[in-house]
């Protein structure tokens, strides 16, 4: 009984590499096109995250901005301040914010970085968020307060 020849090929430009090539580094995604005003679009969503943390607005409404990993951490966090709110007796209050400065860059195709400072008379807070874009959508992936 004669054994089979066994070609192996060892290139990287094979067919079967190429086709392999997806299992290694992911399914290419589409590009996202740029904001137009990406400054207003950020600030828009630092200003709302705010005002889900001090219990004025519903995070439901940030849903269609939020990545689901944002999405429920902002969700426990404005919980736990509602709990700290009603143990307390204390009221949701609306406080005024400025946008003071927006920053942000663009590290990669379809990702924006940015840091947000907001002003609400004696307070300051600097808000990071990423933003990275999947199928046309612009999606918060980070936020982060300072």
């Amino acid at each position: 009984m004669k054994k089979p020849d066994i070609r192996i090929d060892s290139t990287i430009h094979s067919r079967g590499y190429e086709n392999q090539r997806h299992l290694e580094f992911g399914p290419d995604l589409p590009e996202t096109q740029p904001l137009r005003r990406p400054q207003i679009f950020i600030a828009a969503i630092a200003t709302a995250v705010n005002e889900v943390i001090s219990g004025v607005r519903s995070v439901d409404q940030l849903q269609n901005v939020l990545n689901e990993h944002v999405y429920e951490s902002l969700k426990r966090r404005a919980v736990s301040r509602a709990q700290y709110r009603l143990a307390h007796g204390r009221k949701p209050q609306v406080q005024p914010t400025d946008v003071v400065r927006v920053r942000y860059q663009y590290p990669s195709a379809g990702v924006i970085e940015s840091v947000v400072v907001l002003s609400s008379g004696r307070r300051s807070k600097a808000v990071a968020i990423r933003l990275e874009g999947v199928h046309n959508i612009w999606r918060a992936t980070n936020i982060g307060f300072i």
